[in-house]
């Protein structure tokens, strides 16, 4: 962003209006920053910008099926919905004995929502091994 702000000739305060839409801003000013940022193809840093908001826009996904084609479309479904809102899907699969230790390694990235997948198991929930039965 210094490097943008150097180029335009403007104080990084004034990228972040630009860059945030603030009302405000001069047309001629506007200009250069963008033209700025085009030419240095500057890219904004999400984790940078997550310490400053506290916000990740990340929603975590785990699943132990993966290759699921209820998986599959699932997720992409998410990542076109969550994606229009700026947020970003953070997917991780994991077979059943690992689904702890991912599902904290997922926690780890402070994701703003989680989602857990289990194809198929509508109606099924718990698992039978930990459902009781009948005496």
């Amino acid at each position: 962003m210094n490097d943008v702000a150097r180029l335009a000739g403007v104080s990084h305060q004034t990228v972040s209006r630009v860059l945030n839409a603030h009302p405000g801003v001069l047309p001629e000013t506007e200009a250069r920053v963008r033209a700025a940022i085009s030419e240095l193809g500057y890219r904004r840093n999400s984790s940078a910008r997550a310490l400053v908001t506290h916000r990740s826009a990340l929603v975590g996904v785990l699943t132990t099926v993966p290759d699921h084609p209820d998986t599959v479309r699932a997720v992409v479904g998410m990542e076109r919905a969550l994606g229009a809102t700026g947020r970003t899907v953070l997917y991780a699969g994991a077979a059943p004995e690992d689904l702890s230790a991912v599902a904290e390694r997922l926690l780890e990235h402070a994701p703003e929502g989680c989602v857990a997948l289990v194809p198929g198991q509508e109606g099924n929930w718990p698992p039978s091994s930990t459902r009781r039965r009948p005496s």
